[in-house]
């Protein structure tokens, strides 16, 4: 059986769906089980350009920097969320990485040698100009690239059922 596992999630829906499984299942009919919960921040944003900031190399970073400040406040967010909501997340450690989805996902996993990464189903894509606005980073996961590097099983939560 698994001792340890790589929760990837970010707010969506199907992110929630893999905290779901993870905390309301998973621990639950194995309690010991070890939960690394990490948060990728896609490295995309890094190279975020505008015309109204990009007057100074100073005004470019101190933008970087407020952007990096409030990613990880709102990671931070849904992590208290998440431990709230589920009682064996008061065990798990939570870290968010700046990098490249799947190679953050594939490195992280090999790095602290856990025995599977869970993450959310696949999700449709909203409409570009969709003004409803969702919780959660954007970002997908290329499973092209992902499944050649994982160094591990990889378990996809089930989608929402919407008949329940």
């Amino acid at each position: 059986m698994f001792t340890s596992l790589l929760l990837c999630t970010h707010g969506t829906p199907g992110a929630r769906q893999a905290e779901r499984l993870v905390f309301a299942e998973l621990c639950v009919k194995n309690p010991d089980l070890q939960v690394n919960v990490l948060t990728i921040i896609d490295q995309d944003w890094q190279v975020m350009t505008g015309d109204d900031w990009l007057n100074s190399s100073k005004t470019h970073t101190t933008f970087l920097d407020h952007v990096e400040r409030q990613m990880q406040e709102e990671s931070e967010e849904e992590w208290q969320r998440i431990r709230e909501k589920y009682p064996h997340a008061a065990r798990a450690d939570f870290a968010a990485v700046v990098g490249p989805i799947e190679e953050t996902i594939a490195g992280e996993a090999a790095k602290q040698k856990v025995d599977l990464i869970v993450i959310g189903p696949y999700r449709e894509s909203r409409r570009l100009f969709n003004l409803k606005m969702e919780k959660g980073l954007r970002a997908r996961i290329d499973t092209a690239k992902l499944h050649p590097i994982l160094p591990c099983p990889l378990l996809i939560a089930p989608p929402v059922d919407p008949a329940h």
